[in-house]
């Protein structure tokens, strides 16, 4: 009886745990979060209500436990480097609502390691802003995303972002694109 009960008792402890699990493949998988969350995260088209990070954004970020690292070069106001998703996310909520527009392409292969609770990938993308005062800032890039399995989704906790202004010309024909070029 007691070997059947320990039995059971760990039998629901792996399903318990098997419960937590992220996806290592598929549209819940790190690789393709990391594409979504540039594709459709990060874009604004024209007419979206404003943006709201913790609205737009929970899919990809752990706004429980929001300690994490989280570096842009790009990103605006004075700090490139944050410690709390929750405000590293509302920083960029005016350059956001400052733009008609936002739009991505994927520029480079969509790297990862995954593991079962830590993960890893890496994005090559270009961007287009698209300022409600007229100006128009292009620009192309490298992104790193560390994830952690969350109570079973992949969320973001370290993030490493670089990006150089070029010309609008330059880009324009890789805008759009959602898979990366192999």
């Amino acid at each position: 009886m007691k070997t059947l009960m320990m039995t059971a008792a760990l039998a629901l402890t792996a399903a318990g745990l098997a419960t937590q699990t992220c996806p290592a493949t598929g549209p819940e998988a790190p690789g393709a979060l990391h594409a979504d969350w540039m594709m459709v995260g990060w874009e604004r088209r024209e007419g979206d209500p404003d943006f709201a990070f913790a609205t737009k954004m929970a899919r990809y970020y752990d706004l429980k436990d929001t300690k994490g690292v989280f570096y842009d070069n790009f990103a605006p106001g004075e700090s490139q480097l944050f410690r709390d998703a929750a405000v590293y996310g509302a920083n960029w909520e005016g350059l956001q609502n400052a733009a008609r527009s936002v739009l991505h392409g994927l520029t480079g292969v969509n790297e990862e390691l995954v593991g079962t609770d830590v993960a890893s990938t890496t994005l090559g993308l270009v961007g287009r802003i698209d300022r409600l005062d007229g100006q128009v800032i292009a620009f192309d890039g490298r992104s790193q995303l560390g994830w952690a399995c969350v109570e079973g989704a992949w969320k973001i906790k370290h993030e490493l972002n670089y990006a150089w202004i070029v010309e609008p010309e330059a880009i324009a024909a890789t805008l759009g694109n959602r898979v990366a070029d192999q």
